[in-house]
């Protein structure tokens, strides 16, 4: 089935807020994001809230996607991560549970088809900006439950792979690199 991502979801803007050193809920800026859109990068940035931020508390199923700036991509919130806002930069798509599951729509969203359009959406200027009008009439493929589980899950799968591949290139680089200062050491001390 295709759906309009209006018809699936409540889309708005993000919280634009003031972040301090300490608080209690994180408040979420394109940076915090590594390679594989994942928070891993996050740092002191916190808000409290005040009455007027309420509404862009993040949710189970919601998902955010950057709106603007260099870097387009979707990120679907997991209680886990803990209480959060996101900075308004981002898109709060708040995803409606019966039909999409948060996390496919996120997968979706990062797909290279879809990126590719949200780019020409947003194209016309030095910094990309996506209308919220247009995000609202992305077509969105929606399989069953179970499928977007099943999607879900694989590229987790995959995702977690390529995390595990990373790390063993780092450890495989320092390793040569001490190999080589330990070599050339030797290589010194046989000349003296």
């Amino acid at each position: 089935m295709i759906q309009k991502l209006g018809n699936i979801a409540e889309i708005q803007f993000g919280s634009y807020d003031k972040p301090q050193e300490k608080g209690s809920i994180k408040y979420l800026h394109a940076g915090h994001f590594d390679k594989l859109y994942m928070p891993t990068k996050f740092e002191s940035s916190f808000i409290e809230l005040d009455g007027k931020n309420d509404k862009f508390l993040l949710q189970p199923n919601d998902v955010i996607l950057a709106g603007k700036g260099h870097r387009t991509f979707a990120w679907a919130y997991n209680a886990d991560f803990g209480r959060a806002i996101p900075s308004s930069l981002f898109f709060i798509i708040r995803a409606k549970a019966s039909k999409v599951l948060g996390a496919y729509l996120a997968q979706y969203l990062n797909s290279e088809k879809i990126q590719y359009s949200l780019k020409l959406i947003g194209a016309g200027a030095t910094i990309t900006s996506i209308p919220k009008k247009e995000l609202e009439e992305i077509d969105v493929v929606i399989p069953s439950m179970d499928e977007q589980k099943k999607i879900v899950e694989f590229i987790e799968l995959l995702d977690e792979d390529l995390r595990l591949t990373q790390d063993l290139l780092k450890k495989r680089a320092a390793l040569k690199k001490g190999f080589i200062n330990k070599l050339i050491s030797n290589q010194n001390k046989m000349k003296t």
